[in-house]
């Protein structure tokens, strides 16, 4: 049988392989949650579509797949989602349509921009791909400087309010989203823009900013001394809630009721509100000033646009327009959004369209999985669910099922379409696109960057989480230790926990760096290889840190997480082992070109959003009709007893 022939016959395996490795990820990104735990599943998956290509030019970029793999992922990690989980259990219609809808959405936007940054190194010529890592670096430095400051200063600050569960009186307090972050991705790359022009035309930043800073507060001024400051704040300002609900509940004026609710707006800007004027004018001076005087160069500007797409979407979505997912949960829907949005954006017009079409057929199919799981587990537990079997003995007959983590199936369900998403999409993009060109020896160091960063800083900042769960949760690590024979050294369980790791790193880049200059033996002299020993030291590094974090407190309710990984992952181990061969390849097809892949993903968007929203939400009501579906709370997004209605976020209670 020829290469080519080995390589389609083992097409639904390789299909397989993807997907199981996203499902085992995405079981994991369960127990750490948020941005890092979802790089997890984007890495393993990128890995897997990279070796299983057949395209040799790919394989030597396996570092590349692994790295770009994982930030993709990484930016729908912190969206709210539980809530709109919730609204399709409701058996209230109008929620249930609309909350099939926002599932879509919402996995669509992981598998968009987890679809994105697998394929980026697959097209990229060496020169591009690798320059981006400058910038990357800077926002990677930022975010380190903010997470300095929150820990030492803000945090400390910040603390008062998160340690009554009131981070919602905090003043910088925003939806509960990631506008922090954004704004501090923006600054990033326009400092890294002034470096990169080496501060060429810096001074005129500074005639901006004192001329923006100056307009503002003219402006405002003038809005005061015409009355028009009063008017403008009641068109921009909404409160987030229905006081009347809270008058006829309680009783009390409505201005107390009104002035209990948060606004649309940071708390900082009624803290201080005669300094809006000023900054308000200074921050659109200087976007002003990097809009006509940046050039954002090595890639700089990928970031910028998704810095300020994220930006552009939360002030025009949820703020402006008041059009929120699931108030009064977080609103970085919004944010990622206008992130994907900007994103596509940027490919199209830097050349990259095949990756642009590879992220659409991921984000469709994406959207289907998150959709499509939810309502397969819905019909899962509808077999002796007691809201809907008035048998008492069928209840009990079915009482284990229906005890079942369930939440994790989902999790892992969803892993698993989105798996064969990333997976198709690949496929598609290795027939239609080029080689990528480059000298390989070009910017070698982002190679090692790459892999310390998926070994060792990816593992990290998803491990470390044991540690205070360990100390603080289970109580089964001591708080302080003291070293070995020095009774005088006293550390915390995370100062040790972090040395050890410090040292690995350490050592893990040394090696590195030595076998660019003399080869390890132990290292495989193929790129097929090196990629299957990445993938298998990352997966059973996070499949252990896994079962760590859920082994003090381990019951049967477990098993269907952390022993269905566990065999998953053996499955996996064996499969990445034996399905490569060297010398299997894929037949380039590029004359087939994109129009026709561009008509099918806009054939199957529309289908795909039909289906999402009416034919799961019809499947689901002819099972249970109007009745809560059970397995967790109640909640409704319109009518009288919608949750923002009569669970509205308030000054003085706990924030939910």
């Amino acid at each position: 049988m020829s290469p080519t022939g080995q390589l389609r016959g083992s097409r639904l395996s390789t299909i397989f392989l993807a997907a199981l490795s996203l499902s085992i990820g995405w079981g994991i990104r369960g127990n750490f949650g948020h941005e890092y735990g979802a790089m997890i599943p984007g890495c393993l998956t990128a890995i897997v579509v990279c070796l299983l290509s057949g395209r040799e030019d790919w394989r030597e970029r396996v570092p590349y797949f692994a790295f770009f793999g994982a930030l993709g992922w990484a930016f729908g990690g912190s969206i709210s989602y539980m809530q709109v989980i919730a609204y399709t259990h409701s058996g209230h219609a109008p929620t249930q349509y609309y909350g099939f809808f926002c599932l879509f959405v919402i996995g669509a936007l992981w598998g968009g921009m987890g679809g994105a940054g697998t394929a980026l190194p697959g097209v990229m010529d060496r020169d591009r791909l690798t320059a981006l890592f400058r910038p990357i670096c800077w926002t990677f430095g930022a975010f380190f400087v903010l997470y300095c400051a929150f820990e030492t200063v803000i945090g400390r600050w910040e603390a008062n309010y998160n340690s009554g569960g009131l981070r919602h009186e905090s003043p910088f307090y925003w939806f509960d989203a990631d506008w922090i972050p954004a704004a501090t991705a923006l600054l990033a790359m326009f400092a890294f823009d002034l470096w990169r022009r080496r501060f060429q035309g810096a001074h005129w930043l500074a005639v901006y900013a004192v001329a923006g800073a100056a307009g503002g507060f003219v402006v405002q001024c003038l809005l005061r001394l015409l009355g028009l400051a009063g008017p403008l704040a009641a068109l921009l300002v909404r409160r987030q809630g229905d006081a009347a609900y809270i008058v006829a509940k309680e009783g009390i004026p409505v201005e107390e009721a009104a002035e209990s609710l948060v606004i649309n707006w940071p708390q900082i800007f009624l803290d201080i509100p005669q300094h809006t004027g000023w900054i308000i004018g200074l921050i659109v001076a200087v976007c002003v000033y990097f809009a006509v005087h940046g050039e954002f160069r090595s890639g700089a500007s990928l970031i910028v646009y998704m810095a300020a797409g994220w930006l552009i979407a939360f002030l025009l979505l949820p703020t402006l327009l008041g059009i929120r997912m699931t108030p009064p949960r977080s609103d970085d829907w919004a944010g990622i959004l206008g992130l994907y949005i900007a994103t596509l954006v940027w490919l199209w017009r830097n050349g990259l369209r095949p990756v642009f079409h590879a992220s659409v057929t991921s984000a469709i199919i994406g959207g289907l999985g998150f959709s499509g799981a939810a309502c397969i587990k819905l019909w899962l537990v509808a077999l002796g669910n007691p809201t809907i079997e008035s048998d008492a003995a069928v209840v009990a007959q079915w009482a284990h099922w229906q005890g079942a983590n369930w939440h994790s199936f989902l999790e892992q369900s969803y892993g698993f379409i989105n798996g064969i998403g990333i997976a198709v999409a690949m496929a598609l993009l290795a027939r239609r696109a080029g080689r990528v060109a480059g000298d390989p020896a070009q910017r070698r160091w982002t190679e090692v960057f790459c892999v310390a960063f998926v070994l060792f800083g990816l593992t990290f900042v998803n491990v470390f989480k044991n540690v205070p769960t360990w100390v603080n949760d289970y109580k089964i690590v001591p708080a302080l230790m003291k070293a070995p024979l020095f009774p005088s050294i006293e550390l915390s369980a995370a100062v040790w926990f972090n040395s050890v790791y410090a040292l690995i790193t350490l050592a893990g880049v040394a090696l590195m760096l030595r076998h660019m200059r003399r080869p390890l033996a132990f290292v495989p002299p193929t790129w097929l290889g090196k990629g299957q020993l990445l993938y298998l030291v990352f997966l059973w590094m996070v499949v252990v840190a896994n079962f760590e974090r859920a082994l003090p407190r381990f019951s049967e309710g477990r098993l269907i997480t952390e022993w269905v990984i566990f065999v998953n992952a053996v499955v996996a181990t064996v499969l990445i082992v034996t399905l490569l061969r060297e010398g299997m390849h894929v037949p380039e097809e590029p004359e087939r070109g994109l129009r026709g892949w561009a008509c099918g993903n806009a054939v199957l968007g529309v289908a795909a959003v039909a289906l999402a929203a009416f034919g799961m939400t019809w499947g689901v009501r002819e099972i249970y009709g109007d009745a809560h579906a059970g397995h967790g709370g109640l909640h409704k997004r319109f009518g009288p007893e919608a949750s923002w209605i009569t669970q509205p976020l308030r000054r003085g209670e706990q924030h939910r």
